[in-house]
């Protein structure tokens, strides 16, 4: 996957507010406590932020990252099936295909989703999860598998990337004993009002008219139209809910 366009200069420039006499002509005053995030090369800006804000560029985010996975011995890609970015938000996906989970009928690789933002939305993340290899399902595992966070406002060390991917493939039988449970769960009324309650009544009219032998049929009925019809900023979202409905 090309990376280069994830990889955009940003700079960081002053902000003013127009204020004038009544009825006179109005003039620029410093917002001192401000400053504006802009896309350098278009000239956009992207957001307002207070100057207590520290930028961390894709860039830099990304190159480390990347450094830090070329330490591995394991192998790993740069998967564009839930990659996105724009001018304030992006996620990087990276798969490794020699880690995996499986279920009755796929393998599913374990991923890592690099959050990162200009726009307040989000700090920098750090989220595991997996691709299901039949149909490309994203899933995130947001309860068996611990996340790091990053504040912009309290600086920024990745680090020990490595480290992290050792314990969640020393974490993966939890996963695959969970997984093995919602094969043989039914979709009682307990989960379907989970689903609704969590993942909201639209969501819950498309899955639910279909007949789903087990909880883990229905997670990838989810996990399906999350991954193929949702834009690409909003999976994310809706696959964190769902590791949360079905404590993955």
């Amino acid at each position: 996957m090309e990376l280069s366009q994830f990889i955009f200069p940003v700079e960081e420039r002053p902000v003013g507010v127009e204020a004038g006499v009544s009825q006179g002509p109005l003039t620029e005053l410093p917002a001192g406590a401000y400053k504006a995030i802009v896309r350098a090369d278009t000239n956009e800006v992207i957001s307002i932020v207070r100057r207590t804000y520290k930028v961390i560029s894709n860039q830099v985010l990304i190159e480390a990252f990347m450094a830090e996975l070329a330490t591995l011995e394991t192998p790993y890609r740069v998967d564009e099936s839930h990659s996105f970015v724009s001018n304030a938000r992006m996620r990087l996906q990276v798969t490794f295909p020699e880690i995996r989970l499986q279920d009755g009928n796929s393998a599913i690789a374990l991923s890592l989703f690099l959050h990162n933002s200009y726009d307040l939305s989000e700090g920098i993340r750090i989220f595991f999860g997996a691709i299901r290899h039949i149909c490309t399902n994203g899933m995130v595992f947001g309860k068996v598998l611990e996340q790091f966070y990053g504040r912009h406002t309290s600086g920024f060390r990745l680090g020990e990337v490595a480290g992290r991917i050792g314990q969640a493939t020393l974490a993966l039988p939890g996963i695959q004993q969970r997984i093995g449970f919602l094969e043989k769960a039914p979709v009682d009324k307990g989960i379907q009002e989970r689903v609704e309650k969590t993942m909201g009544k639209r969501l819950t009219k498309r899955v639910m008219p279909e007949i789903h032998p087990n909880q883990w049929s229905l997670y990838n009925a989810l996990t399906h139209i999350i991954s193929h019809d949702m834009p690409q900023d909003k999976r994310a979202h809706y696959q964190q809910l769902t590791s949360q409905v079905f404590e993955l």
